[in-house]
C-alpha cells in the first residue's frame, strides 16, 4: 500500500502544472495624491491603505518577492516597473497590483502618477511582464470618477511610456483629460492566453471607496480576503466579484478580462487528492 501511495504521488506531481510551483514576483503600486497642493480634488482616502492591506494578504498567502511603492512619481513608475519587469523569469508569474485614479481616452486606460500630471498607459506595461514572464496577473482598483472632469488640469498630462526602449513621451490635452470617460476600458490589444486582468468594476462604470476612508475599499478588502487562502486563482477572482457585489448592493461587480493557459495558486493548492 505504502508503495502504490508513492507512485500515485510522483504521479500527480509530475502531473500538476507548473504554475503550482512556480515563483511569483509582486509589484504593488498606490497613490493618494496627498502630497499636491494645486488640485485637492484628486486626493483618495483608501489606495494606500488598499495596497497595505493586499501586500500583507500576499505575504501571508506566501508570496515572498512583493515589492510595495507609495506615491510613486513618473521617474518612480519607469524605474521601479522596469526593474520588476527585468527582474522575470521565462517561469515566474508577474503580479501588478495597482490602486489609485485611472482614466479612459481614447480607449485606452492610464494610470495618474502621484505627481497628478503624468499618465503611465497600462497597455505597454501588460506586454513587457507577458513578454518576460510565464504568466501575468494585473489588479486593477483605479475605476474611480474623473476628478478633472469639472476642473480643468493644471496643463496638458504628459504619456510617460514605461517598459519602452524608445522612452517615447506623449501629450494628452486638456479637452482629452476632461472628456475622458468615466471607469476604464478593456484592453483592445490583448491576445493569447498570457494575461489575466481583474478589473474592480466593469468597463464604464465607477468602483465604490466604501464607507470608510481609509480603512480600504470593498474591493481590496474583498481581494486581501481571498488572495492569502489556499484556493487557484479562478476561485479567488470569483469569490472576490461576489463580495464586492454583494457588499455594493449590485453597484459594482469586479470584471476580468483575459486568462492563462495553466493553472494558479497563488497561496497554494488546497490538499493533495486522496490516491
Amino acid at each position: 500500500m505504502t508503495r502504490i501511495f508513492s507512485l500515485c504521488l510522483l504521479l500527480f506531481c509530475w502531473l500538476t502544472p507548473a504554475a503550482a510551483s512556480a515563483e511569483t514576483r509582486a509589484l504593488v503600486m498606490a497613490s493618494n495624491y496627498d502630497l499636491i497642493d494645486t488640485n485637492p480634488d484628486l486626493f483618495l482616502a483608501n489606495p494606500m491603505a488598499d495596497a497595505t492591506l493586499v501586500t500583507k494578504a500576499m505575504t501571508r498567502g506566501g508570496i515572498d518577492h512583493i515589492t510595495l511603492i507609495n506615491e510613486p512619481q513618473a521617474e518612480d513608475w519607469d524605474e521601479k516597473f522596469n526593474a520588476f519587469a527585468d527582474s522575470l523569469g521565462p517561469d515566474d508569474i508577474a503580479l501588478l497590483y495597482y490602486a489609485g485614479h485611472g482614466f479612459q481616452i481614447r480607449g485606452r486606460n492610464y494610470f495618474l502618477a502621484s505627481d497628478g500630471v503624468s499618465l503611465i498607459p497600462l497597455d505597454t506595461m501588460v506586454q513587457k511582464m507577458t513578454e518576460s514572464a510565464k504568466g501575468a496577473i494585473i489588479i486593477i482598483d483605479a475605476c474611480r470618477n474623473n476628478p478633472l472632469a469639472k476642473n480643468s488640469a493644471p496643463r496638458p498630462m504628459e504619456v510617460q511610456i514605461v517598459a519602452s526602449a524608445t522612452r517615447e513621451v506623449e501629450t494628452v490635452t486638456l479637452d482629452d483629460i476632461k472628456n475622458a470617460e468615466s471607469g476604464l476600458a478593456q484592453l483592445g490589444n490583448l491576445r493569447g492566453l498570457s494575461a489575466i486582468l481583474l478589473f474592480s468594476t466593469e468597463p464604464g462604470n465607477v468602483a465604490e471607496d466604501g464607507d470608510e476612508p481609509g480603512k480600504g475599499s470593498p474591493f481590496a478588502k474583498a481581494f486581501a480576503r481571498e488572495i492569502k487562502k489556499r484556493q487557484s486563482l479562478d476561485e479567488v477572482m470569483r469569490k472576490t466579484a461576489v463580495r464586492v457585489n454583494k457588499q455594493t448592493k449590485g453597484r459594482q461587480s469586479p470584471w476580468r478580462q483575459g486568462d492563462l493557459a495553466f493553472d494558479v495558486y497563488l497561496a497554494g493548492m488546497r490538499s493533495l487528492p486522496i490516491p
